[in-house]
């Protein structure tokens, strides 16, 4: 019976956030080889947002916080559109979603040469921990919208497929004026 509340505190907790539990198991073990290991050429992000929001693709970036025997590094690799499309709007009998667009970037090209001078300098440096989070602003929010459903996204790989790094995430707005 113990066993049993625990696995369902531990999915409670898990369905609550907007990062999933899978992701964090995945990410708690990548290490600098793992990143040694990652071709910028197949680095990939996805953003999900509501309509009629749309991301500005042009401030784009994929950011990676570095802790090591200096400090605190942080290094942004630009991010260029490789495909747009348009999600229809789900509804379901217990859920229903806005329609969404759906932005697929990859590194631009000064990004992939930076991201291998970045993997260079860290096979030679005592790394800590790292994280990787993907960057972009929002266009012309109406002043209605009170509230920004997010989805980001992270392909590491061309064998693995995206890992979800926030699943609809809600975002306050606040206007200025």
């Amino acid at each position: 019976m113990t066993r049993f509340a625990l696995v369902l505190l531990v999915l409670l907790i898990s369905s609550c956030s907007s990062v999933p539990l899978r992701t964090m198991l995945e990410l708690s073990s990548f290490d600098k080889d793992d990143f040694a290991n990652i071709q910028p050429k197949d680095l990939r992000a996805k953003i999900q947002i509501d309509e009629p929001l749309r991301a500005d693709i042009t401030k784009a970036e994929l950011a990676l916080e570095l802790e090591t025997a200096q400090g605190l590094q942080v290094f942004n690799f630009p991010l260029v559109l490789l495909e747009e499309l348009k999600i229809a709007p789900v509804s379901g009998l217990f859920s229903s979603s806005a329609g969404k667009t759906e932005y697929t970037l990859k590194l631009s090209d000064i990004a992939m040469q930076n991201f291998v001078a970045t993997q260079q300098t860290m096979r030679s440096e005592l790394a800590g921990n790292m994280s990787f989070s993907v960057k972009t602003s929002v266009d012309n929010i109406p002043r209605e919208i009170t509230e920004i459903r997010l989805s980001i996204f992270l392909k590491l790989s061309e064998e693995k497929g995206f890992m979800t790094l926030f699943d609809d995430a809600k975002l306050a707005v606040t206007h200025e004026g």
